[in-house]
């Protein structure tokens, strides 16, 4: 009875009404429940190569090169979409991570990718990664279970345009930068800086707070 109920508020999501959140449910059940569907049908924001569907109370502030800063909630949502490594079909294997605050593995409909949660100072730092595909935010423990619910929604919604992207790549018409972000390794396990790397990413966000938020509140209809 409960799971029915489950599926029932995230179709609600997907229909365009206002988003339903299911607190009590374990992340694992929300995570899957939600891709093992095959994706939203409804209007989705296009880019070179790629699209993605943004639930009602996310906003775009920008976009650029596959990189994408979001806004739910007045938080910075970041979303890096990994058309290269999805052309050429790259693949790798998480795993789960016993000193984290929350690790998941998954694989879906093909598609791999994992769930990682680090606590610190009383915050949580969520990396989502699905279908070439990762969404980073840092969130309060009470804004844990919805924020990982709008993320699966839009890394599920991720669509490739193949014969855009063999123009792009296949025709090197890409600028590749020097410096690419690895969406396979979490940030928490990379390298001995992801403290300061957590430190700088908040501070970016309280010093454009204000200006972020009037913004973001201009912008919604």
């Amino acid at each position: 009875m409960k799971r029915l109920w489950l599926i029932g508020c995230l179709i609600l999501l997907t229909s365009g009404c206002s988003l339903v959140y299911v607190n009590e449910q374990p992340i694992e059940e929300i995570v899957n429940t939600i891709l093992v569907d095959s994706g939203t049908k409804l209007k989705s924001n296009s880019f070179d190569g790629y699209s993605y569907f943004l639930p009602q109370g996310v906003n775009l502030h920008m976009n650029d090169a596959g990189n994408s800063i979001l806004y739910y909630n007045h938080q910075k949502m970041y979303l890096y979409v990994d058309i290269v490594s999805y052309y050429h079909h790259v693949d790798s294997d998480y795993q789960e991570n016993a000193n984290s605050y929350y690790s998941l593995a998954i694989n879906q409909n093909g598609n791999k990718g994992y769930l990682e949660i680090t606590e610190i100072s009383n915050r949580y730092f969520i990396e989502f990664m699905y279908h070439y595909s990762k969404i980073e935010a840092y969130v309060s423990k009470s804004d844990l279970e919805k924020t990982v619910t709008t993320m699966a929604y839009i890394l599920n919604s991720i669509q490739f345009q193949d014969s855009v992207l063999e123009s792009l790549i296949g025709n090197n018409l890409l600028n590749y930068s020097e410096e690419q972000f690895n969406i396979f390794k979490p940030n928490s396990s990379s390298n001995n800086n992801f403290l300061d790397y957590i430190e700088q990413y908040d501070d970016g966000r309280n010093s454009s707070k204000n200006e972020d938020i009037f913004e973001l509140e201009d912008s919604i209809e």
